[in-house]
């Protein structure tokens, strides 16, 4: 996934600092994918970082441009069942291309099942896995059906009708609220607020697949070992980095608590 550098202007302030550009764009490939495959869980992680733009743009020294996570996956009843995931964010991405985001999925696997959700192909869960045991799955999430060109852009453009509507209603109110960047907000206020009335407790609230503290924590100790990979390399260099496995062991803590 990638987005323009214009992004860098907004996130300045932190990016580098108090984040990075995997915590920010990586975080949703990952939790994606992790929710897909729940018999397998992440037991070790690699990273790997490009430097030199953000830095130009007035990110603190050492920023990350581009970060790619090498995540190995392992069936929770058979270890001899191994999987490799990787997943690359950036946010240095040239002004014109043509979209906010560029996004794409490629799946390609002997054993993983349910790797995207099965409506994304309307097909059953079952048959989903019979098509991932047998090839391939490509989704191109960038483009999304509405191809835009005008002269003042002085290009094609690539829109993304759901995420939210930005013209306004009949009365001119705010009609966004039907669009999933709308609907996410929506679902977290309305689980809070039927948790504090006593609604709904915090077991039922994870068996929702909403992201509850227990459901995005494989998400979070991928994305901390990617950032202590890369400190790592930083501190010790690249070639040395087997010789850092002391400080996946708290990682490693929270996996193994991941049912």
């Amino acid at each position: 996934m990638s987005q323009p550098k214009s992004q860098l202007e907004t996130f300045k302030a932190w990016a580098g600092k108090d984040s990075d550009i995997s915590y920010y764009l990586n975080s949703h490939h990952v939790d994606v994918c992790e929710s897909m495959v729940p018999d397998y869980k992440p037991v070790r992680v690699t990273a790997s970082g490009s430097r030199g733009i953000a830095e130009g743009l007035g990110c603190v020294a050492g920023t990350e441009d581009t970060i790619t996570l090498l995540v190995v996956w392992q069936k929770r009843d058979d270890p001899t069942k191994v999987a490799t995931g990787v997943y690359t964010a950036c946010w240095t991405a040239p002004q014109k291309a043509g979209v906010h985001s560029n996004q794409y999925f490629h799946c390609q696997c002997s054993e993983l099942r349910s790797i995207v959700p099965a409506v994304c192909l309307g097909k059953a869960a079952h048959d989903l896995a019979d098509l991932a045991s047998k090839g391939e799955i490509r989704i191109d999430q960038a483009k999304r059906g509405y191809d835009v060109a005008a002269d003042a852009e002085g290009q094609l453009m690539w829109y993304n009708p759901f995420y939210m509507k930005y013209a306004p209603d009949e009365e001119g109110n705010f009609n966004g609220q039907t669009g999933y960047g709308c609907i996410s907000f929506e679902k977290f206020v309305d689980a809070v607020t039927d948790f504090k009335e006593g609604r709904v407790t915090i077991d039922e609230l994870d068996k929702r697949g909403l992201p509850t503290l227990r459901n995005t924590m494989a998400t979070t100790a991928i994305l901390e070992a990617g950032r202590r990979s890369l400190d790592f390399q930083k501190s010790n260099g690249a070639t040395r980095l087997t010789q850092g496995e002391a400080e996946y062991e708290p990682l490693r803590k929270i996996i193994r608590t991941i049912k």
